[in-house]
């Protein structure tokens, strides 16, 4: 082996480490946000997330349910996604942004976070129902995976 794949922690020289595999479900919520929210999420701002009123809603749901998130030795884990969905509105409908009829485009916050794949599907039921309830949107768009594994250190 070259030293070159040794410097890349290739080959022998690098110790195995010990995996951890477990069975999750993701849970992705995607949440409109104004600019200057999304600025500051891109600068780094924490505290933007508690500010704006529309996400403390997303928040209280989710710091309420003790099953999502879940690392063990860290809690209320989730990624934010920062990004822009763009739609058009359909006769009928009510937007929060943009008019029927015209193409919009909304800053958009995508959080992801994780549900052990042992709770109950009655629990997950709540918890999805609590986060539509508090969306803001008319068609709020929340994902949930199929039973999917992350790995960790042991």
């Amino acid at each position: 082996m070259t030293s070159a794949a040794h410097a890349y922690g290739q080959g022998p020289c690098r110790a195995e480490s010990a995996i951890r595999r477990r069975s999750v479900r993701a849970i992705k919520v995607y949440w409109p946000v104004s600019r200057q929210t999304l600025a500051a999420v891109a600068a780094g701002d924490l505290a933007a997330l508690y500010e704006d009123e529309s996400l403390a809603g997303l928040f209280r749901v989710l710091e309420g349910s003790p099953e999502v998130g879940d690392f063990g030795l860290y809690t209320d884990v989730f990624e934010v996604g920062i990004g822009a969905e763009g739609f058009t509105a359909a006769p009928g409908s009510t937007p929060t942004l943009g008019a029927v009829g015209s193409r919009s485009l909304s800053p958009t916050l995508t959080f992801t976070t994780y549900m052990d794949a042992s709770v109950a599907d009655d629990e997950v039921s709540t918890v999805l129902s609590r986060i539509v309830a508090a969306h803001p949107w008319e068609v709020p768009v929340v994902e949930l995976s199929a039973p999917l594994e992350l790995v960790s250190r042991a």
